[in-house]
């Protein structure tokens, strides 16, 4: 077993994940001593990047774009409410960040859309079941571990961070668990990088879901706010824990993941067409899509009580068929459920839903789509992607729903170098913290996704400048 005075060193990085590979290849390259201390105990230890669907953008915007472009990209999607400091950091480093990865040995292709600009590659595809083996995300880690290697730092793993060693306010180490054993080491600095807390049932409760049992972990699970806990037993500042990035799935995925999780989504769908409760009732504005919605269903008493409801045309000719994984026709093809009727009664009987509710729904719907209001019994209708349009009621179609998370959004509030704030937004010496960890930049306005890998690789990298 390592002693104390071996495991000690100028950066001490929780966390294996693209973020803290990004910070721990930097920060060895400019000489400094870096150990990653990682829990997992796997080669290929699993986590939310090694996961990932591979693309790099910045809010939808290819991340080699001018900056302005994507700082104006940014307080688009997240409604100006993103944290000013990463805004811009993210603005200004998006483009040399991919660069810096591609020139540490991670390769890049254009996938199937123009926000899919850069892919790493070899592309994975977007199946049921976690395909994660060998595709680019996990080749990518696979690479920056090499890279860590040559520049003389350490990935030490079995490595549980308990908690931050705290001198004269200022950080100077952590306490691990080494096998059966705890011990404190020393560092100049300390990077917190270990991710959200999506896989932390307890957290989830307490911010996110009343029943978080009955959300679907479309990710690792690995990510347990380790690292957020131990920020804030030490006055840290935590932001926007309540918002999470999560996609509609088949509810059949609560029981089967591996046929109907991470894909297909049912988000685009739901986008086009109304999603109503167990009442047979809308309940909010389906144009502000699935990410938002997701968010507002998460703290239902039930999460798995909603349905999407739309039409034949959007299943074969919009949608249901158009999205890079389609529903149609893979949720029947796995054994899920598609329910048809020739009207909204009939549709009401097979959802066990109060039809004349059910049909009034829909009547309004259509009603305020043809009339122009764009309100329907006091619910706005707003459009996404593909403008709304009525239904046909002679052909609807419902697909159940459950909630899928991904990641949170949520976490530990930080500064545009990456140093870990208080709760009088001042910088905690020695203290820093980057990727799915960190708070502020996602989750504004209808829940304004800003990209979790380049999250996580372009706060890597400025925390392993900044040290």
């Amino acid at each position: 077993m390592m002693t104390a005075k071996e495991l000690s060193c100028d950066l001490a990085v929780v966390g294996g994940g693209l973020a803290g590979l990004t910070a721990a290849v930097t920060a060895a390259e400019r000489g400094l001593k870096v150990n990653i201390f990682e829990r997992s105990a796997e080669d290929r230890y699993p986590c939310n990047s090694r996961f990932a669907g591979g693309a790099f953008h910045v809010a939808y915007t290819d991340p080699t774009s001018a900056p302005e472009d994507l700082l104006a990209a940014i307080n688009r999607v997240t409604r100006d409410e993103a944290s000013p400091d990463l805004a811009a950091a993210m603005a200004a480093n998006a483009g040399r960040t991919v660069y810096w990865l591609r020139d540490h040995g991670v390769d890049f292709s254009p996938g199937p859309t123009p926000m899919h600009k850069f892919m790493v590659m070899p592309h994975r595809p977007m199946l049921a079941g976690l395909d994660w083996p060998d595709h680019g995300p996990d080749e990518m880690l696979k690479a920056l571990a090499r890279r860590l290697q040559a520049a003389g730092g350490k990935l030490i793993q079995k490595a549980e961070a308990l908690d931050l060693v705290m001198t004269d306010g200022k950080c100077c180490g952590i306490g691990l668990r080494l096998d059966d054993h705890t011990i404190d080491i020393t560092a100049n600095s300390v990077l917190l990088a270990d991710g959200g807390f999506q896989g932390n049932p307890s957290m989830v409760g307490r911010y996110i879901a009343k029943r978080p049992d009955l959300l679907v972990q479309r990710s690792a699970g690995t990510a347990t706010g380790d690292g957020i806990r131990m920020a804030e037993d030490i006055g840290a500042k935590l932001v926007m824990m309540e918002r999470f990035y999560g996609h509609f799935v088949a509810r059949e995925a609560l029981q089967r993941p591996e046929a109907f999780s991470p894909y297909p989504q049912v988000d685009q769908i739901a986008a086009a067409a109304i999603v109503v409760d167990n009442t047979g009732r809308r309940f909010v504005d389906e144009g502000l899509g699935g990410i938002y919605i997701s968010n507002v269903v998460s703290r239902f008493d039930n999460p798995a009580s909603t349905f999407t409801i739309f039409d034949r045309d959007i299943w074969e000719n919009g949608p249901g068929v158009k999205s890079v994984y389609p529903a149609n026709p893979t949720i029947e093809r796995a054994g899920g459920k598609v329910y048809r009727a020739d009207g909204p009664a009939a549709l009401a009987q097979q959802l066990d839903v109060d039809p004349v509710t059910l049909t009034a729904t829909i009547e309004s719907y259509n009603a305020c789509l043809e009339d122009g209001s764009r309100v329907a019994q006091d619910i706005p209708r707003s459009d996404h992607a593909i403008p709304a349009a009525p239904l046909d009621t002679s052909a609807l179609m419902a697909i159940p729903l459950a909630v899928g998370l991904t990641n949170t959004m949520g976490g530990i509030a930080i500064d545009g170098a990456m140093r870990v704030l208080d709760k009088n937004d001042q910088p905690i010496d020695g203290l820093f913290a980057a990727g799915g960890t960190t708070g502020g930049l996602e989750g504004g306005g209808t829940m304004g996704y800003v990209g979790g890998l380049i999250k996580a690789a372009v706060t890597g990298l400025l925390a392993g400048e900044a040290v």
